[in-house]
C-alpha cells in the first residue's frame, strides 16, 4: 500500500486529494485471481438464525434499574413468581436488579448441547452490568419456539461496551451497557438445515454478477464432466448432484461432494468501483477502473496527453488509477479535496467507475 499526494483539475477548478491507494494491475485480466468457491457463494439452508430473549441480571452492586422501571418490577416479580414465590410488582427493590435484552445467533447445523456467544444489552435505566449475574433465559426463534437458553456472571474481562464506548475508543468499564459473554449459551433445540433439495443444492453468490455466476456454472460442468450447473440469474446457480454421488453410495455422500465443490476455483468478474472514505481521504480503487485523458495543472506543474518536458508528464489514452496517482506523485503534486475530484470526474464522464462515498 502507499500514500500518495495529488490534485486535479477540471475546467478552472484545482482539486487537491491525500490518497492513500491500493495499487492494482491496471490490467484485469492480469491481476484478477481465482478464488474457491466457499469463499464467493453461500448454499442456500446453510444459514445461521436469530436468537433473542428478555433477561434479568442480578447482584448488581447498587446500579441496577430505578424504581421508574415498571417493566423490571414486572419480569423480577414474573421470575419470582416461576420459583415459587408471589410477590407484587409494587413490592420488589430494583436497585441491585436490571432487565436486558439477550441475542445469540444459531449456526446452521448446531446440535443439543453446543455452546453459544450471546450478547447482553441493557434496556432499563441501570448505571452498570458490572459484577452482575443473568438469571437463566430462554432464547426465542422468530417462530417462537425456544432454541437455546443463556446464564453467566459479568466480570471485569468480560467484553464491554459503556456509554463512553466506541470505535477507536476504549470502553469505560465502569459503566457498561453492553455485554458479549462467551459459551454461555446453551441449544437446547436443532434448527432443521436442509442444503439438498429434490436432489439440487442453490449456490447463492455474495455479489450478485452475470458474468461470475456464468463462470461458476461452467468451471463445475467442465469439473465433473456433465452439465450439473445451471445458472438461473446473476445471484444465483442451480446445481444437481452427479450421478456417481448419491446418497445410496456410502463411499461417496453428499457431504464429501459439498467438499470438493467448496475447493473448486472460479476467476470472479467485478463491475468498476471507486471507494472514498471522505472522514480519512482514502480511496480504495478496483484494477477496472479507467479515466480517460485529461489535462491535470497547478501552477507550472503540468501533466498534458502529447508531449512531454522536465515539469510535464504524459498520459496514455487509457489511464487506470494507479497510473494516474504514479504520474502525479512522480511530478511532487500536494493534497487536498478527494471527494470532489471524483464525482466532478464522474460527471464528466472521466472516469468509468461507480462512485461510493462512506
Amino acid at each position: 500500500m502507499r500514500n500518495y499526494l495529488i490534485f486535479f483539475i477540471l475546467g478552472s477548478q484545482i482539486f487537491l486529494i491525500n490518497l492513500i491507494f491500493l495499487q492494482f494491475n491496471s490490467h484485469a485480466e492480469e491481476s484478477e485471481l481465482p478464488v474457491r468457491l466457499k469463499d464467493l457463494v453461500e448454499v442456500r439452508g446453510v444459514r445461521g438464525n436469530s436468537l433473542s430473549g428478555i433477561g434479568l441480571v442480578v447482584g448488581l452492586q447498587g446500579t441496577g434499574d430505578s424504581k421508574a422501571s415498571i417493566a423490571t418490577n414486572k419480569a423480577t416479580s414474573t421470575v419470582f413468581t416461576r420459583l415459587g414465590m408471589t410477590v407484587a410488582p409494587t413490592e420488589v427493590i430494583t436497585k441491585n436488579i436490571a432487565i436486558v435484552v439477550v441475542t445469540a445467533v444459531l449456526p446452521a447445523f448446531a446440535r443439543i448441547g453446543d455452546k453459544l456467544d450471546i450478547r447482553i444489552s441493557s434496556i432499563g435505566d441501570a448505571q452498570s452490568l458490572e459484577g452482575g449475574t443473568l438469571l437463566l433465559t430462554t432464547l426465542t426463534a422468530v417462530d417462537g419456539q425456544v432454541y437455546a437458553t443463556a446464564q453467566g456472571t459479568i466480570s471485569q474481562g468480560t467484553s464491554m461496551a459503556g456509554a463512553e464506548g466506541g470505535a477507536g475508543q476504549a470502553a469505560r468499564s465502569s459503566t457498561p451497557k453492553t455485554v458479549s459473554l462467551t459459551n454461555t449459551g446453551i441449544v437446547e433445540k436443532e434448527f432443521l438445515s436442509t442444503f439438498i433439495s429434490n436432489n439440487n443444492i442453490e449456490l447463492s453468490l455474495r455479489s450478485a454478477d452475470f458474468t461470475t455466476a456464468n463462470r461458476v456454472a461452467k468451471a463445475l460442468n467442465e469439473y465433473f464432466g456433465e452439465f450439473i450447473a445451471d445458472p438461473i440469474n446473476a445471484g444465483l446457480i442451480s446445481v444437481k448432484i452427479p450421478n456417481k454421488v448419491t446418497r445410496n453410495n456410502p463411499s461417496f455422500n453428499p457431504v464429501a461432494f459439498m467438499s470438493i465443490l467448496e475447493q473448486i476455483k472460479v476467476t470472479p468478474d467485478s463491475v468498476a468501483i471507486v471507494v472514498i472514505n471522505e472522514r480519512t481521504g482514502t480511496i480504495i480503487s478496483g484494477n477496472n477502473v479507467i479515466i480517460e485523458p485529461v489535462a491535470i495543472s497547478h501552477g507550472r506543474l503540468e501533466i498534458q496527453v502529447e508531449k512531454k518536458t522536465a515539469k510535464v508528464g504524459e498520459i496514455s489514452a487509457t489511464t487506470s488509477v494507479a497510473d494516474l496517482v504514479r504520474a502525479l506523485n512522480n511530478l511532487g503534486a500536494g493534497p487536498k479535496d478527494i471527494v470532489s475530484i471524483m464525482q466532478t470526474l464522474e460527471i464528466a464522464k472521466a472516469i468509468k467507475a461507480q462512485i461510493k462515498l462512506m
